[in-house]
């Protein structure tokens, strides 16, 4: 965010007032099993979930509730562990100013490559036609793969990326990793890249899940099977597209203006946020995110196939996790999770404005084994150390965490989540 700006944020605070919040707050059944009935004419909860797999993601509706109860219109709105961008993209649409930070590469790329499409004045028809124009001239008795492997410049680590397919799926891949690289369009690339990326896992032949993915757990040859590469692409295109157009259309001149606003601007920051240099300090009116929580997930690792493409190493990145899942072994892993934790405290206390809101939702363990104890130890030290850096909890509420969230092992005993809503002294 530019000084300009921030200076502009510290004139005025704009949030909601607490009483009249939580009054509302209270009323809201966090839990979002049924979803809400809106008008054709209204801006609804955006899910980016939808349109690339990421583990462990909350549900649009939390941050969209608390983004329009807490605060008011133009409000600066921060999420420091942005994943896909769930925070960014609901406060884009209800025309608050979006800042975030992530670590993982493949999801600021992600990001980054939305919010082109967010555009409302884009011709999204016309970028169909692009990609439908690209696809047919794919010519099946070429070999791209093998161009692709030669030519330096797309960059992809297909050594690495080549084992997980069937070898038709990959050549017919290595041709989109070649047409969106060659794309000139900076719409039409920023979806090619979206879908791209989000194709990747289903149309491997490791189908054990996620975790397969992460732990680097090759597919067996006998599980090898050739999958339409071209077909799923285009109907994740047309997916995409459609999902936008349906968000945006509703859209107002508010909107607009905010979107050119911070179009330039740099408002997603591929950056560690203990480290945190970017943002100012007493900037922010509202901070709503999930942390990771301890132990539980691997957001890095599960995006391999992406960093593959992307010519990335996942390593990088890995180090600057936190609370990830392949740690669990490290009998310090808890402990080190908790003092990541609090530095990303006291960092959040300096961005938010004086009386600024900061929303925290994290797991609830059933005390049912020495580890979900401990875990809840940790939890319970996060959030006294927040209020020693001077934040005061204004409510809580739980929610149930939805049983098709729950499929993967590593959730299978995690059935509740806390949302904390906090004010800045």
């Amino acid at each position: 965010m530019t000084k300009s700006n921030v200076n502009r944020g510290r004139e005025k605070l704009l949030v909601n007032d607490i009483h009249k919040a939580k009054a509302i707050l209270k009323n809201i059944n966090w839990n979002f099993y049924q979803k809400g009935a809106f008008s054709p004419y209204e801006i609804r909860p955006f899910n980016c979930r939808k349109y690339h797999w990421f583990p462990a993601t909350f549900v649009p509706e939390i941050p969209f509730t608390l983004i329009e109860v807490l605060t008011l219109p133009n409000a600066v709105v921060y999420d420091p562990f942005a994943g896909i961008g769930t925070t960014y993209f609901q406060a884009l649409l209800l025309n608050r100013k979006p800042l975030t930070t992530e670590i993982c590469r493949v999801a600021v790329e992600y990001m980054q490559s939305l919010f082109i499409l967010f555009n409302p004045q884009l011709n999204l028809d016309a970028l169909v036609d692009n990609v439908k124009q690209i696809i047919n001239g794919f010519t099946q008795n070429i070999d791209y793969t093998a161009n692709v492997s030669d030519n330096g410049s797309i960059n992809s680590l297909v050594d690495k990326l080549k084992p997980w397919y069937h070898p038709k799926t990959f050549n017919q891949l290595s041709f989109l990793f070649i047409s969106e690289h060659y794309c000139d369009d900076v719409k039409t690339k920023a979806a090619m890249r979206i879908s791209l990326s989000a194709i990747l896992k289903g149309l491997s032949c490791q189908e054990g899940g996620g975790s397969y993915v992460a732990d680097n757990v090759l597919p067996k040859p006998w599980n090898i099977r050739e999958k339409n590469a071209l077909k799923r692409f285009l109907q994740h295109i047309n997916l995409l597209v459609n999902g936008i157009k349906l968000h945006i259309k509703n859209t107002n001149q508010s909107y607009l203006d905010i979107y050119n606003e911070i179009s330039n601007e740099k408002t997603i920051f591929y950056e560690d946020l203990r480290k945190e240099r970017t943002i100012s300090d007493n900037s922010v009116d509202l901070i709503v995110t999930s942390p990771p929580y301890p132990n539980m997930t691997d957001y890095v690792n599960s995006q391999r196939l992406s960093y593959y493409w992307l010519g990335l190493d996942p390593s990088i990145d890995l180090q600057l996790e936190i609370g990830a899942r392949y740690r669990r072994s490290n009998k310090k892993a808890l402990e080190m999770y908790s003092r990541d934790m609090q530095k990303v405290n006291r960092m959040l206390h300096k961005k938010i404005k004086s009386e600024g809101y900061l929303c925290y939702i994290l797991p609830v363990f059933d005390k049912d084994n020495e580890n979900n104890r401990t875990r809840s130890r940790v939890i319970k030290e996060v959030l006294l150390d927040l209020e020693q850096h001077g934040f005061d909890l204004e409510c809580d509420f739980e929610r149930i965490i939805p049983s098709r969230r729950r499929y993967h092992s590593l959730w299978a005993t995690l059935k509740r989540e806390k949302i904390y809503v906090y004010k800045k002294e």
